[in-house]
């Protein structure tokens, strides 16, 4: 899953730059710094790469000094802006059947992250992961963009009738958090994911909704074009720096191979077998990420050792001091005395 082959549609941050133009930025200039044509955003079937997405996340940010534009280009996202899929949504039965479609087709609207729609008896859930390697950066602004635009999506769809229902991120609270009052009636959870990614739990009264566009014959010809176009979507890639992005960014102990193999639909063999075409072996890239969440957080001081060693999934402190000892040479105390003397 290299972000050097994986090319996503540009349209979306067509809506990025009318947001930036509004406030006064030099738009050109910005795409420029982030080696980005403007034909790139705004010409027929654009797309852009992934290190050009990270770059321009990067670079609205130093421009700007904004951490908000995620969330309005988010709510500037429409139905009709994933264009033959938004269609076969708008022209779906009910919610229910539209959640499906999206999340078949969700390849088409981005590659970066995956979405699954889980129905049971009382509710159903919208699941979205990443699934290429993110800047840390470019992953909290493309997950928020995800949450916040398929929040206003699912308001349209159903109208007065949505509930209150609860969304849960990743991401911790962010400086704009008030502005998710503006979300209502979703009830957002800011850190209760261990791994990357969102869940939106709704009622299913809410997805059993019928549709007011309902049109069979238009629906069955959107999922024939989403369908061709699927077929054209090629991604590959290393699947090594994808497993070292979900393990970087958990926020509650370390992910298994047996939770990254569901993510992604293999088997634990399956799994293994591709990181080991790749020369990578999951237990290495663990231990070593692992071991980087551990220097950094004891350079941050904020944390003791105990809560260093369970916040990375240590049973008890000893197990935590063998093992950074192991690898670095010193205990974590001595790690973090020699950083405070520096």
């Amino acid at each position: 899953m290299t972000a050097a082959v994986t090319r996503m549609p540009a349209r979306y941050f067509a809506t990025l730059c009318d947001l930036l133009k509004d406030r006064g930025f030099d738009v050109d200039a910005i795409l420029h710094a982030a080696g980005i044509w403007p034909t790139q955003i705004h010409g027929p079937d654009a797309t852009i790469t992934v290190p050009q997405l990270e770059s321009l996340v990067a670079e609205v940010h130093r421009v700007t000094g904004r951490s908000d534009l995620s969330f309005e280009m988010g709510r500037g996202i429409k139905p009709s802006s994933h264009e033959i899929l938004g269609y076969g949504i708008l022209t779906s039965p009910t919610i229910d059947y539209a959640a499906q479609l999206a999340a078949r087709y969700y390849r088409l609207i981005t590659p970066t992250f995956r979405m699954q729609y889980v129905r049971g008896r009382e509710q159903a859930e919208l699941r979205f992961q990443p699934v290429v390697n993110l800047s840390p950066a470019a992953l909290q602004f493309m997950l928020e963009v995800v949450v916040v635009s398929t929040h206003e999506q699912v308001k349209g769809l159903a109208g007065p009738a949505l509930t209150g229902y609860d969304i849960h991120v990743s991401y911790a609270e962010p400086g704009n958090v008030t502005r998710y009052r503006e979300l209502r009636p979703a009830r957002f959870h800011f850190g209760s994911e261990p791994l990357p990614g969102a869940r939106m739990v709704l009622d299913i009264g809410t997805v059993a909704q019928n549709l007011p566009m309902a049109d069979a014959n238009a629906l069955k010809m959107a999922e024939g074009r989403c369908e061709q176009l699927l077929r054209n979507a090629t991604q590959s890639g290393l699947m090594t720096e994808w497993v070292t992005m979900m393990l970087r960014e958990s926020q509650e102990g370390m992910p298994s191979l047996a939770d990254l193999a569901r993510l992604v639909n293999q088997s634990v063999r399956s799994l293994d077998r591709q990181l080991g075409r790749e020369g990578s072996r999951f237990l290495e890239i663990s231990k070593r990420v692992r071991h980087e969440k551990a220097c950094a957080l004891l350079r941050g001081g904020e944390l003791s050792v105990t809560q260093i060693a369970y916040q990375l999934g240590y049973r008890d402190v000893a197990n935590f001091t063998r093992a950074f000892k192991r690898d670095s040479g010193i205990s974590p105390s001595s790690f973090r005395e020699s950083r405070e003397d520096a």
